[in-house]
């Protein structure tokens, strides 16, 4: 008669068989005890958390990217820049030896020279404006810079020398912004940078209530041009 006996497992897989069933059911508890604790952490808890967890990814490449500022656009001789309420053309940028017209009186025995920028200049705000700057009428025509020259050129209109004075609306005048520099600092043929200003107009309130007001001065255009060694009178 044959023997009924049950098949044996080799040692060595029951020991895996059983490692297994611990594994999984090991497993089971953790998830279900992780499934509990998230249903117990209140939502804004869980955003609140996400959001950390990308802020700090973020951080790790470099941070949050900003927004690239516009450019500073350039004009080119003769074109016409609109900025602080006024129209401006650069017509040409001259080296005299004379004061001419432009109320700079430079030292002939330092061999000083009268650098001028001629400018073509339109007021387009509806009332009249003084062409000087001042603390409540910033980026005038006198906030016209060359690069490297900090000091404020004097203004003037280029047909007979007088003060520019005021700015009438959309009456164009040519004016003259000069500055007294050394024999050596600039020469025939130089290129030369200059900044044109821009500016926010505002109507002032309480003590400045209805005064126009123009601030926030800032760098609207730039634009080069060469110098030009001007003809002896």
């Amino acid at each position: 008669m044959g023997e009924n006996k049950a098949a044996a497992q080799p040692p060595g897989q029951a020991d895996a068989a059983t490692a297994a069933r611990t594994n999984a059911d090991a497993r089971a508890k953790v998830l279900g005890w992780a499934r509990r604790t998230i249903d117990l952490i209140p939502t804004s808890w869980l955003i609140t958390g996400a959001g950390a967890v990308l802020l700090a990814t973020t951080a790790a490449f470099g941070g949050l990217a900003t927004a690239p500022a516009d450019p500073v656009p350039e004009v080119a001789v003769g074109d016409t820049y609109v900025g602080s309420g006024l129209e401006i053309t650069v017509v040409d940028v001259e080296l005299w030896d004379e004061t001419g017209n432009s109320a700079i009186y430079p030292d002939e025995e330092k061999g000083e020279k009268v650098l001028v920028v001629a400018v073509d200049v339109v007021n387009t705000f509806e009332k009249p404006r003084s062409a000087t700057s001042s603390p409540l009428n910033q980026g005038s025509v006198d906030a016209i810079r060359i690069v490297g020259l900090d000091e404020t050129p004097s203004l003037s209109h280029r047909d007979d020398g007088e003060s520019s004075g005021m700015l009438q609306p959309d009456v164009p005048a040519r004016l003259l912004l000069a500055w007294r520099v050394g024999a050596d600092d600039f020469h025939d043929g130089d290129v030369v940078s200059l900044t044109l200003p821009d500016t926010t107009h505002r109507v002032g309130d309480n003590v400045l209530r209805g005064e126009d007001l123009w601030e926030d001065l800032r760098v609207g255009a730039t634009l080069t041009a060469t110098v030009e060694k001007a003809a002896a009178s």
